[in-house]
């Protein structure tokens, strides 16, 4: 898939896991004023790669990321997304262990997703390219870091790529609010491949039908609807890591 022709990361700890990384920088925008052990380590690790950096005005930074930035913006090169391939070759030493999001809208529900995966040891994530959120300044701010140590893919058809993954031996779980088994009662212990769906619609029917098995997660009440998409993702992916951990 072709990088986005532009990448900002914004926010302090964005900004300091994305240089980091190894990921080429631009330059680094400081907003003027800003002091503290944090931005002083920004400094530094741009001194040390050579990356020019400028003090701006708050208002210029305000501009290009919001109001959100922490007077932080890193001009990053452009983002590169994983091949599917790449993802489901990974050699970790153990079974592999996938997120795939079905046209998840919100970036920041994306970006505590990739954060959560990261956390619970998931060898990457499969986002759709068109229709659902893409790794924006706002995505990567959510994800507190984790974008820039866990592998993202774009992928075309979503019902396919999950099939490609079957084909490897990945068992696919899909979350369905409507699905008459809890989200305990499967083994995640093999190689695994969770799904998550949008927030407005869940899971579309041709990426429902691939799915091995339909779990729901149960509530104690129900007058105010299903649980976020992050959260919910968030309480499934936290049950593969405990069940791989032994818990």
């Amino acid at each position: 898939m072709p990088a986005e022709p532009e990448d900002l990361v914004y926010g302090r700890h964005p900004v300091r896991e994305a240089l980091r990384s190894g990921r080429s920088c631009h330059r680094l925008l400081v907003a003027r004023g800003s002091h503290g052990p944090a931005i002083d380590e920004l400094f530094a690790l741009a001194r040390e790669q050579r990356i020019p950096f400028v003090v701006e005005e708050r208002q210029r930074l305000d501009q290009l990321a919001g109001l959100d930035h922490q007077g932080v913006v890193a001009v990053m090169a452009a983002r590169t997304y994983a091949e599917l391939d790449q993802l489901l070759n990974a050699d970790s030493g153990r079974c592999g262990f996938l997120v795939f999001l079905d046209q998840i809208q919100d970036p920041h529900n994306l970006g505590a997703i990739v954060r959560t995966a990261h956390a619970t040891g998931a060898d990457g994530v499969v986002i759709q390219a068109r229709g659902g959120a893409g790794l924006t300044g706002a995505a990567v701010k959510a994800a507190a870091g984790a974008a820039d140590h866990l592998p993202v893919c774009r992928v075309t058809n979503m019902a396919r790529a999950l099939a490609e993954a079957k084909q490897q031996g990945y068992w696919v779980t899909g979350l369905d609010a409507g699905a008459p088994m809890p989200f305990h009662g499967v083994d995640l212990r093999g190689p695994t491949a969770v799904v998550v769906g949008s927030e407005g619609t869940g899971l579309r029917r041709l990426v429902r039908e691939v799915c091995d098995h339909l779990v729901q997660i149960p509530m104690g009440r129900h007058e105010v609807g299903s649980l976020n998409a992050s959260v919910a993702a968030g309480i499934v992916l936290y049950e593969v890591y405990r069940q791989r951990a032994g818990g």
